[in-house]
């Protein structure tokens, strides 16, 4: 039987998972996608105006908030990387990115941001996970409760980047999967997955992403690492 530590054995060899780069173009709707989908936003790739338009789609007293406790290019990087969320959030539940609703403040139990979730007008409802390191950002929009977690690897060459997955997962289990008083009892309804996203070597970085489905007893189980 192979190992089953997302970490080691069959886990070190499966395949990054592809996350292609945000397009603030037209809404392109995945309406097809199966469990979880992935943006890269490298931020310096969109010239200043481009970032600028992007920003002034957000609401005054959403802008306002976000900014409250940032001023400068800090406070224009958050408010840019929520630009970006509601716009992949817009084409996902092919709705206007402005009339999302978003359901992301602490949790009332534990205090954590994890369970995050938007609504389009229509009724529909996604989870979603960010992370980001400079100028990379990276979100993760599921159907399924879904948390994105970041380490920075201590070299440039694979065995680093092995290294980083671990502290990368438990970063995405504590931004994405509900612990404590706010989670319901394990009672194998639900299993959890881990994946990692492929990211360009100049950015010294594992993201992992972990997402919950109903668990499926008769479930096949691949076992190839180049399609699993």
């Amino acid at each position: 039987m192979p190992a089953t530590n997302p970490d080691g054995g069959w886990g070190a060899r499966r395949t990054p998972l592809p996350a292609p780069p945000l397009v603030p173009g037209p809404a392109r709707c995945d309406g097809g996608f199966d469990y979880v989908a992935l943006r890269t936003f490298v931020m310096s790739t969109l010239p200043p105006e481009g970032r600028r338009a992007l920003r002034e789609g957000l609401a005054p007293d959403e802008r306002a908030r976000l900014t409250a406790g940032a001023a400068g290019p800090e406070g224009e990087r958050l408010l840019t990387v929520r630009a970006g969320l509601r716009l992949l959030l817009g084409q996902l539940l092919d709705a206007d990115p402005g009339a999302v609703v978003m359901d992301d403040g602490p949790c009332a139990h534990c205090g954590r941001l994890h369970g995050r979730s938007a609504s389009s007008p229509a009724g529909r409802r996604l989870h979603f996970a960010t992370a980001g390191r400079e100028d990379l950002v990276v979100y993760a929009v599921s159907r399924f409760p879904v948390g994105l977690g970041l380490a920075v690897t201590d070299g440039p060459d694979r065995e680093a980047w092995l290294r980083g997955r671990k502290p990368a997962r438990l970063a995405a289990y504590h931004d994405g999967v509900a612990r404590g008083r706010c989670s319901r009892p394990r009672d194998g309804s639900v299993e959890h997955i881990v994946r990692y996203v492929d990211t360009a070597p100049e950015y010294c970085c594992v993201v992992s992403v972990v997402y919950e489905v109903p668990f499926r007893e008769d479930a096949p189980i691949s076992l190839d690492p180049a399609t699993d």
